[in-house]
């Protein structure tokens, strides 16, 4: 324990609370949010109707997170369950996922893309809390 002296009395230094980057709080977000995604579609692929099991599903993106901006990143309508085949091979399967989006919510996302965002770090904890509460009574109805 650190210590420091005042007019020679020992005194405990108060530890400042560490504050996580942006970065793993950006990973801890995915993690809760990719399994809400899975157990909301109910582990069945969006573009092909595919029923995949653990790595064999992802959380795949209609607007790619690389040009999504991070309000599409964790965005509930761009995000659907997808199979390995669909996510990767097909690379999102575009044409049928914006199929089965339908053009109201395809308009409504490229909307979003135009629009800038920054998330401070309370927004990601509370995003987090939001998503681990979700996944726990998804946890519970399983039982």
């Amino acid at each position: 324990m650190v210590v420091k002296r005042i007019e020679g009395v020992a005194v405990p230094k108060q530890g400042k609370k560490k504050v996580q980057s942006i970065s793993k709080l950006k990973k801890k977000l995915w993690i809760e949010f990719s399994i809400f995604i899975r157990n909301r579609d109910k582990w069945i692929c969006y573009t092909c109707g595919r029923k995949a099991e653990g790595s064999g599903l992802h959380a795949g993106h209609f607007i790619s997170k690389s040009v999504g901006g991070i309000s599409l990143y964790f965005h509930e309508k761009n995000v659907n369950a997808q199979c390995y085949n669909c996510n990767i091979n097909l690379s999102g399967n575009i044409w049928e996922y914006g199929q089965r989006l339908g053009t109201k919510t395809v308009e409504e996302l490229y909307k979003i893309k135009k629009e800038t965002a920054k998330w401070t770090v309370s927004d990601y904890l509370n995003k987090i809390e939001y998503y681990k509460n979700i996944n726990k009574e998804y946890a519970m109805s399983d039982l």
